[in-house]
């Protein structure tokens, strides 16, 4: 018998006013670490000292995030490899500790200090590398914690780079049916499933929930969602499609004009729906979500490019990797 087997996380803690109970909720959980390492910047230390430092840590590095130097320099130095490691910050920071953690096979808790990808909980890592974006196969964390009070006080445009990250999971399974259909690709199931089912209890939100325990919540538990779907498959065929592509590219081939991770895939995923998709009921969806939760201010804002420019970075976005989506039928 063939089954796919994979790690769920030990404890998923959300909640308010627990960033200085980090002990407490590994203790609860059975997870008993007298040895922690805690991994951030030097500027998010500087905020939440006081709750931070109620934990019992080992040790403590900065880094400013992005960039594999970095994650090497702590491979190399830390102490003990038996700790275990919290990663407290945004998606960067969360990279390089997966990253560290898979190198030196030491479990980690993540930590957001925003939400603003499905970085939270996920098998993969986005860092520099000699001024490039690479993409790393890391293990998940053993433990997700998420202070939504740390959450709130995070830059909204953040938030909202989430949820477009988030939402573009719909773009992502177009192209796994797509490819479904024109290549015979299999489409896992349950993998499939998780990736939808993440995004459907945000999309009733307004601008005006941004902030409310209820919203935070949910895009808590979505982020995890999606990342638990990428972990059942392997791979992120239901998190990540043409719209990720063309960030990827972004990224890649015009640094210098990119912007937040989130809001590129947001502005890709809407042209795709406007301009390339044949499904009006969900362009005018995601249209009509984007208005009322404010992406498409966030994104006007943000953004570095037009919709005619799109064009002229879908051949880089098919340089990116070997996968089919909407792009391989024009």
């Amino acid at each position: 018998m063939y089954y796919n087997e994979f790690k769920s996380p030990a404890v998923v803690k959300t909640g308010n006013n627990i960033l200085h109970d980090v002990d407490s909720i590994l203790k609860y959980s059975h997870l008993y670490f007298p040895k922690k390492i805690l991994i951030t910047q030097k500027e998010l230390f500087g905020l939440y000292k006081e709750e931070l430092d109620k934990n019992d840590l080992l040790e403590i590095y900065f880094v400013k995030g992005g960039d594999i130097s970095e994650a090497d320099y702590i491979i190399n130095n830390i102490k003990d490899k038996d700790a275990i490691i919290l990663a407290f910050g945004g998606g960067s920071v969360l990279d390089i500790v997966k990253y560290c953690a898979t190198k030196c096979d030491c479990p980690f808790v993540s930590i957001p200090s925003t939400l603003s990808n499905d970085a939270i909980y996920s098998s993969v890592a986005r860092l520099n590398v000699d001024g490039k974006k690479r993409s790393f196969g890391v293990q998940p964390p053993t433990g997700i914690i998420v202070d939504l009070d740390v959450i709130k006080k995070s830059p909204k445009q953040l938030i909202l780079a989430g949820v477009a990250d988030l939402v573009s999971n719909l773009s992502a399974i177009a192209d796994w049916k797509l490819a479904y259909k024109k290549i015979n690709e299999p489409i896992n199931e349950l993998s499939y499933m998780l990736a939808k089912q993440a995004v459907m209890p945000i999309l009733h939100y307004k601008k005006e929930d941004l902030l409310s325990d209820e919203f935070l919540f949910d895009l808590t538990n979505g982020l995890i969602t999606s990342g638990l779907s990428m972990i059942v498959s392997g791979n992120t065929r239901g998190t990540s499609g043409a719209e990720h592509l063309i960030s990827h590219a972004i990224d890649e081939f015009f640094p210098e004009k990119s912007s937040i991770h989130g809001l590129q895939v947001g502005w890709a995923h809407m042209i795709l729906e406007n301009e390339y998709r044949n499904d009006q009921r969900r362009s005018l969806l995601i249209n009509d979500f984007f208005e009322k939760i404010g992406l498409v201010s966030a994104i006007k804002d943000n953004m570095n490019f037009n919709t005619e420019d799109f064009k002229d970075i879908i051949p880089y976005a098919k340089r990116i990797r070997n996968r089919y989506t909407i792009f391989n039928t024009l």
